[in-house]
């Protein structure tokens, strides 16, 4: 077993593009007349393929900043409790509003849109040997599948660069070709963690499009310790967490009022009670609401996992259910939770026994990653003993957004 977290750029990332294609010499030079934005035609160079890619990352990351709260707010996975106005969002009605999903549509495509333009501008420079063998442009196709996936987990429906409007699963199909893409690239540059990178990301688009025994191809191709993280850091011109400055410098969003409040000993889960210097609970930013930190993320430079090897477990854990294998899904579940010193669980009785620890054992491996709330619309469509109750008289996706509709000229 390995452990090891994979950075989706570098601080390439941060302000050095302008420089790209520079020689070392050329760096300290103050000789430069009104340099201003790079030229189109200055990005077609292999030089620039490192900042390319870097681009790509800065989008993703703040495509996922822009909406993890909205996200963990209607999924339940927090409560809220501070002086921001969010709507209908924590009742789970997500549709009144579209004109206020209009910045986190727009940038969830922004991260698709730049990540596979790039992808297609690479394809110019490079001769096709070098391609399929690059390490960027593996990681490339990597980050153009993760803006895909995500894309497909919170859309109820999608539009693709101004086209008509289409299935969530839409993007789904294309984050299949990509990781696809990115597995066989990343084999050629021999980089095992963007091939494990593009497995996992490969094993959920599976499972979301029913293929089952294809998720658990991909999955066990990923070990128990490997993350993929989206980037933030505190570096000028960086993407913060943003979620760690509300939840640690201001209290906007406190685990009191989520699914979690009352969950204390569970490792994936962690969270405490802030007290006021008289020893009383701390209240939310409104005043009222009492506060319960979040401590998953504490620093505004934590990143973001796209892909654990514990949760790829959970999803090995899912399709044995769905086959019947009780003692195969427990047997999942608790390599997952060896990994966080967790005791084993015992094997349900019964299916129907099994699917309320399925869906909390995979809801705790992904708290706050902003993952949950498609898990709740798939389990919910699907009905039965596998829908999560608290998913009843909620919505567990968000409409095209008003903007968009009102732009596009197809929809």
């Amino acid at each position: 077993m390995t452990s090891m977290s994979k950075k989706l750029g570098t601080l390439a990332l941060f302000g050095l593009v302008p420089m790209v294609g520079l020689g070392c010499g050329d760096v300290l030079s103050l000789d430069v007349e009104a340099p201003g934005r790079i030229t189109e035609d200055a990005l077609n160079s292999e030089q620039a393929i490192p900042g390319i890619v870097a681009g790509m990352s800065f989008d993703l990351s703040q495509s996922i900043d822009g909406a993890l709260q909205d996200i963990n707010v209607a999924d339940g996975d927090t409560g809220h409790g501070g002086s921001y106005d969010l709507g209908t969002y924590p009742r789970g009605i997500l549709f009144d509003t579209p004109e206020d999903w209009d910045g986190e549509f727009g940038s969830f495509q922004q991260a698709r849109w730049v990540a596979e333009d790039g992808l297609r501008r690479i394809a110019t420079i490079l001769e096709p040997a070098a391609f399929e063998g690059n390490v960027f442009v593996a990681r490339a196709y990597v980050l153009a599948g993760f803006a895909n996936l995500r894309l497909g987990e919170v859309q109820c429906t999608s539009t693709i660069d101004g086209g008509p409007e289409v299935s969530n699963t839409e993007h789904f199909n294309r984050a299949d070709s990509l990781f696809t893409r990115a597995a066989a690239v990343a084999a050629a540059a021999g980089d095992d963690d963007l091939m494990q990178a593009a497995h996992g990301g490969r094993a959920s688009v599976r499972a979301w499009l029913l293929d089952w025994a294809g998720a658990v191809a991909e999955a066990q191709q990923v070990d128990v310790g490997f993350t993929y993280d989206a980037i933030f850091s505190l570096a000028v011109g960086a993407v913060s967490n943003d979620f760690v400055f509300e939840t640690h410098d201001r209290f906007e969003y406190s685990v009191f009022g989520s699914n979690w409040e009352f969950v204390t000993d569970d490792a994936r889960v962690p969270w405490e009670i802030l007290r006021d210097p008289a020893g009383e609970i701390q209240k939310g930013q409104d005043g009222e609401t009492p506060f319960y930190q979040q401590e998953l993320f504490q620093d505004e430079g934590d990143d973001m996992p796209l892909i654990r090897g514990t949760e790829m477990l959970t999803l090995r854990a899912e399709a044995a259910l769905r086959s019947g294998d009780l003692p195969g899904m427990t047997a999942r579940l608790n390599e997952a939770r060896d990994f966080y010193g967790m005791d084993d669980l015992a094997v349900p009785a019964s299916v129907a026994d099994a699917w309320p620890i399925m869906r909390f054992e995979r809801a705790a491996t992904v708290w706050l990653m902003g993952k949950r709330i498609y898990d709740l619309r798939r389990w919910k469509d699907e009905g039965g003993v596998v829908a999560e109750p608290f998913a009843a008289d909620r919505d567990t996706c968000w409409d095209i957004s008003d903007e968009e509709r009102r732009s596009n000229p197809n929809l």
